[in-house]
């Protein structure tokens, strides 16, 4: 169960990421205190690689479950998901 609970946070951290990066770089939000060209790169490449490891990590628990119904629906929900991150 904690494995799985892991894996279930590790989905949701993009949605708290994405909207802080976005909303950061407002002008109309930030004003004067919106983020520059340079941290809105790093910060869109700090999410990818955080976002990236967190998949890994799901992908290892699904694996280690030894069950092809898993294995199937757990690439259709991946890709449903990475396709709304992508939205995001």
């Amino acid at each position: 169960m904690n494995d799985f609970l892991n894996v279930l946070m590790s989905l949701q951290l993009p949605f708290a990421l994405i909207p802080v990066l976005t909303f950061t770089s407002l002008p109309s939000v930030m004003h004067d205190f919106a983020n520059g060209l340079f941290w809105r790169v790093a910060g869109g490449l700090l999410i990818l690689l955080i976002c990236s490891i967190n998949m890994y990590f799901v992908v290892a628990y699904v694996m280690s479950l030894h069950s092809l119904g898993l294995y199937i629906a757990a690439a259709i929900l991946s890709v449903l998901y990475l396709a709304f991150v992508a939205y995001l």
